[in-house]
């Protein structure tokens, strides 16, 4: 069979990097004989009538689109162009999106969607291939599958994830092709070509606004020293890649499998260096860690601190204490030059003016380089989710537009929306419109496609925080990355 992998195109999102997801299936796929291309509209600069011209061009007996749920839209009208000019094609859909939704919500949302997946897709992607291929109708043994069993009928098997990370082949590089990709995963990427990796898989922890666990489960799950070290040898030989970008949500919880990857990585010399953008938990660092990261070529941290009020912290299961930010992220600064980027939310419920103000004055006081003020975006199937509709506070329907880009879409606390908007703004502002963070930020510039990746980024958090309504930024840079 014919299989096109596709990254829709986007209005909100606009740092394309190398799809892992993709690549893992695409790589399942070749093995089990199918024939696979890939297109990355947003890397590209795919509008929908390109999209349509590439897809007639490859005519795939399958089409898989990665959604998130800031790209339904979009991936539905993407699904009806296909349907309605290659009828004989099935469209399957999967990601973050297909993952988080009711499957009859979800089908009712992609009127022309054959099939979805939610969760890892890997246990059942060739079983569900040769399904199609044969012309079965019975996908009950394929997990994690979403499928219409006659009209009105929507079925959904449970999710299954990968035990053993060492069995999931390499993604198909020759395919993503890291080259092609202007930016890294995230502002601090400095040398290019940058290529993201995946180490781990699922998050112990029960915070109550996040949907991780609905993609790859609470057990953690990691790879083998050896087998990372062989894909960092496979990047750098065959696609010159320069930087890693680790997009674990729990590259640190197992500390010996830091410490082995560090000193692989200095034992070996590889020619690259590499940064944890996703998010590091502060409590699994120590200094001996800290300083063994940044010999071995870790320039860049992000870490999840979310509020400055511990009651906020206890309220969404954080697990965190406010003086454990405060002693972490100042040792990080002592102890390296790691750059350090933290994140933060607003408007969790019942959270307060004074709060949030704690929180704008506490990223504003710890050595950060760059901060991420988000404003709380609910997903279904979180806790925070059941709350708010136990509360009458959201509509059944959720409205995804806005989730993709940094700027207010509303409030979910007592504080108006225009007093949000207001703290938003102030938060940047105070942050930012900082001669030594400005002064800080131009210092570490490394190359023109750096500055425009900052540029484009910062540009977007502020103005769209500015207004509250969703922004185009101008940019050099319109076809993405």
């Amino acid at each position: 069979m014919r299989i096109l992998f596709t990254v829709p195109t986007s209005r909100e999102r606009f740092n394309g990097i190398p799809d892992l997801g993709q690549g893992y299936l695409a790589s399942y796929a070749r093995a089990a004989g199918h024939k696979v291309g890939f297109l990355d509209c947003l890397a590209e600069g795919c509008d929908l009538d390109e999209f349509d011209r590439r897809a007639l061009s490859f005519r795939p007996d399958v089409l898989g689109l990665k959604v998130f749920s800031c790209d339904a839209e979009i991936a539905r009208d993407m699904v009806a162009r296909v349907r309605a000019r290659l009828p004989n094609t099935i469209t399957v859909i999967g990601g973050p999106h297909p993952s988080c939704e009711l499957p009859e919500r979800l089908m009712a949302q992609f009127p022309s969607l054959d099939y979805a997946f939610a969760g890892e897709a890997e246990p059942g992607f060739v079983s569900f291939l040769e399904s199609v291929s044969s012309n079965l109708s019975d996908f009950g043994h394929i997990p994690g599958l979403i499928w219409r069993d006659g009209d009105r009928n929507v079925r959904a098997n449970p999710k299954a994830s990968v035990e053993d990370l060492d069995e999931i082949p390499f993604p198909a590089w020759d395919l993503l092709d890291p080259s092609r990709y202007r930016s890294g995963y995230s502002f601090m990427t400095r040398k290019l070509p940058a290529a993201p990796m995946s180490m781990t898989r699922g998050c112990p922890y029960h915070c109550t606004f996040c949907s991780s666990h609905l993609i790859s489960g609470r057990k953690v799950r990691q790879r083998s020293v050896g087998n990372i070290i062989e894909e960092i040898k496979l990047l750098r030989r065959n696609h010159g890649v320069r930087t890693i970008d680790i997009v674990d949500e729990n590259f640190a919880f197992d500390r010996q499998l830091v410490v082995e990857f560090c000193e692989h990585l200095l034992r070996e010399d590889l020619g690259v260096e590499w940064n944890c953008p996703y998010g590091v938990r502060l409590t699994s660092l120590d200094e001996e860690v800290v300083r063994l990261m940044a010999r071995s070529g870790c320039f860049g941290l992000s870490v999840g601190v979310e509020s400055a009020s511990q009651r906020v912290l206890d309220t969404i299961r954080k697990s965190l204490e406010v003086e454990q930010i405060v002693e972490k992220v100042r040792m990080i600064r002592r102890v390296s030059k790691i750059m350090i980027q933290g994140y933060f939310m607003m408007g969790f419920p019942g959270e307060t003016v004074e709060e949030i103000d704690q929180t704008i004055d506490l990223a504003c006081s710890l050595p950060f380089d760059i901060v991420v003020f988000c404003p709380l975006r609910v997903t279904r199937g979180t806790d925070i989710y059941d709350d708010l509709r136990e509360a009458g506070r959201l509509p059944w329907d959720l409205d995804y537009q806005g989730f993709g880009h940094h700027g207010f879409v509303r409030s979910y606390c007592d504080v108006p929306d225009s007093e949000m908007r207001r703290l938003y703004r102030k938060a940047y502002r105070r942050f930012y419109f900082r001669p030594k963070v400005m002064l800080n930020l131009l210092r570490r510039l490394r190359s023109v496609s750096h500055a425009k990746t900052i540029y484009h980024g910062l540009a977007r958090m502020v103005v769209s925080s500015a207004v509250g309504e969703p922004q185009h930024i101008p940019s050099t840079r319109e076809a993405g990355a």
